[in-house]
Parts: structure tokens; sequence; C-alpha cells
């Protein structure tokens, strides 16, 4: 079982591969603004989980089941943050901050729950 910390780590992953062609462990360390061996303590789990693929000091590549629990995970959290900003009105930077913290502790039936809830609701 990962720790929410670390999904967090597989959610930067994710969203830096999005931006760039190759994720190195210095560009994870920077975005979670934690030194470089952290960061690279951070993958080894990954690794060790099989949500990424990496040679030693190389690039991090997702692996297919890392890429679909890494979506399931930012999904989350948008979610949430619609949630917290467009329903409740929580500035920006709470409700990101808030989203990071609760995303990991919705089950899968509350989070469906929550989307279909605002499908429903957009533009109300």
């Amino acid at each position: 079982m990962l720790s929410a910390r670390t999904l967090d780590y597989l959610e930067t992953v994710y969203l830096l591969s999005l931006e760039n062609d190759t994720v190195g462990v210095s560009q994870v360390a920077a975005e979670r603004d934690v030194t470089i061996p952290t960061a690279r303590s951070a993958i080894v789990r990954l690794r060790n989980a099989g949500l990424v693929r990496q040679e030693r000091y190389g690039k991090i590549l997702l692996t297919e089941s890392g890429r679909r629990r890494a979506e399931s995970v930012y999904r989350t959290h948008r979610v949430i943050f619609r949630f917290l900003h467009d329903v409740l009105g929580v500035d920006e930077e709470t409700a990101d901050a808030e989203a990071c913290e609760m995303e990991h502790g919705l089950s899968e039936n509350t989070r469906a729950r929550l989307v279909a809830f605002l499908d429903r609701n957009e533009g109300s």
C-alpha cells in the first residue's frame, strides 16, 4: 500500500510527463520543493510498486498501470478542487491544497458520486 505522499509523487510525474517528453528526478524534486534524495526515494517506492520505470539515474517513465493510477489520482484531485472552488467558493490556492489532502481519502464510489453531482449541477 502506497502512502498518500508517494501517490502525490506519482501525480507529479504524471503532470510533468504531460508537459515534457522526459521526466527527471531533479524536475520532480523542484516541482515538489524537496531535495533530490527525497524525490529519488519516492521514485524508488513507485518503481518497486511497478508504477514507474527508471534505469539508474535515468528518466522516469510511467508504466501502463502507473499512468492509470496517476490519472485516477489527478482526476480525483480535480473533482475535489472543482467542488471546493466552484461550488463552495473556496479560493483557488486553498482549494488546491485541500484537494491534495482530501483526494486520497475518497472511495471510488464517493468520487464517482461527486463527479456525477458536479456534472448535473454544472452551470446551475
